[in-house]
């Protein structure tokens, strides 16, 4: 399994977005390996209509539609097509509250979660709210070029793996290769999360083809 975050970037937005979410559809068909692909909200309507596997949004809110302006209601993402949600990124991050009614919503309307742990603590907090996945990223590693979390914490992967057994990890940080792929499901893990690797990549396709070639 691998999430791609689009996040801002100028090179998953827009008509690019729709280029990258095809490349990761053609991946996913020819590897047999599931990819989710999660844009920016401003694009996902465009996006899920050019994919024919699961998009999920980057973030929603916990309010209910209406008088919120500004905000995401997850209603409103389930609505446009979103199969589920990323919470609690290290870019943005919620507190125990505002995780806690975020998931709720997320669970009455129909959207899977996708929840960011940035340690084995807090990791073993958000399992408590029982989301469907819980992403181990510790922040310093998020977009490193010279290592990963497999590379520089595989101790700390199979510390989160074992302290959580009921709800399935994915690790993301510098994650780049079929390497950091091995690594992760060897200690437990369910899947890669990552952003740069992909999106700034100058040949996307071959990065995707490489990652999945980690789940052979």
């Amino acid at each position: 399994m691998i999430f791609i975050n689009f996040k801002t970037y100028p090179q998953a937005s827009g008509e690019n977005a729709i280029k990258l979410v095809r490349i990761a559809c053609d991946v996913a068909e020819t590897s047999g390996v599931e990819i989710i692909s999660c844009p920016q909200t401003i694009d996902i309507r465009e996006v899920i209509a050019a994919s024919n596997h699961p998009v999920w949004t980057q973030h929603v809110d916990p309010f209910e539609r209406g008088r919120a302006t500004g905000w995401i209601p997850a209603e409103i993402a389930r609505e446009m097509g979103a199969a589920g949600a990323l919470l609690n990124h290290s870019e943005h991050k919620l507190s125990v509250g505002e995780l806690s009614e975020t998931l709720n919503r997320c669970n009455e309307v129909g959207l899977k979660t996708l929840v960011f742990a940035d340690s084995t603590e807090e990791a073993k907090m958000i399992a408590k709210f029982s989301p469907d996945y819980i992403g181990y990223e510790p922040p310093e590693l998020i977009a490193s070029k010279e290592t990963s979390v497999a590379r520089s914490k595989p101790e700390v992967i199979e510390e989160v793996v074992n302290a959580i057994p009921n709800i399935s990890v994915l690790i993301g940080a510098g994650v780049k290769g079929r390497q950091d792929v091995e690594v992760g499901l060897r200690l437990g893990t369910k899947g890669v999360v990552l952003s740069s690797a992909v999106v700034l990549a100058e040949n996307p396709m071959s990065v995707l083809l490489d990652l999945a070639e980690g789940f052979k």
